[in-house]
């Protein structure tokens, strides 16, 4: 049997799920010291913006397992794009996906899934965190619209935009003032030398 570009495209998207599923997994299992519930200073994320974050991911997410499922169930959001675009798209998603794994490498054990101050005392700057302060929403923007754009379908496409938007406009400054508070003049070193999202052109010491 022929295997078409469609299912090729699909055949990809599922292992790159399948490899952030699993790393995250893995570093996302809470242990023994995160098992005990976090003081009132730790938390730093209201639950309307867990609830609004879930929903979100929730929408985008279960969208790319329907289309895996059966483009069929997603034909009213379709779009129409060449072999060519659809391709570039998986480069994108790939690129991203690979960041994305690459940093939750360099978190390893400080990887969570929600806001909080790591039990270890040091500032991770491994990997990606070299250059950018926050990595893993960085390379989900490559991810998002390369799954938009391989699918290729406006609902997936704006459903990852609109999730990196509230990550990048309303968790991200939380999360700041949550490390500020937690590694202080450490953090505000590491601020001044790293980019939020994008690495720094210049350093705060260049002259």
């Amino acid at each position: 049997m022929m295997i078409t570009d469609d299912t090729s495209i699909r055949i990809v998207i599922a292992a790159q799920l399948i490899a952030l599923a699993v790393v995250r997994a893995y570093y996302g299992a809470p242990g023994a010291k995160q098992s005990e519930p976090m003081s009132t200073a730790q938390r730093s994320e209201p639950a309307w913006l867990t609830a609004v974050l879930a929903m979100i991911a929730v929408l985008h997410f279960g969208a790319v397992l329907l289309y895996l499922a059966n483009p069929w169930f997603l034909q009213w959001s379709a779009f129409g794009a060449t072999t060519i675009t659809r391709w570039l798209g998986i480069a994108l998603s790939c690129l991203g996906i690979a960041g994305e794994v690459w940093a939750a490498l360099a978190l390893g054990a400080s990887y969570s899934p929600k806001l909080r101050v790591a039990d270890e005392s040091v500032v991770v700057t491994a990997g990606p965190y070299r250059w950018i302060r926050h990595p893993l929403y960085a390379f989900w923007l490559p991810t998002a619209i390369g799954w938009g754009l391989a699918t290729p379908n406006w609902f997936i496409l704006l459903s990852g935009a609109v999730l990196i938007l509230v990550l990048a406009l309303v968790r991200v400054p939380r999360e700041e003032a949550m490390m500020l508070r937690g590694f202080g003049e450490q953090y505000r070193q590491y601020m001044q030398r790293t980019g939020r999202l994008i690495p720094r052109l210049r350093t705060a010491h260049a002259k």
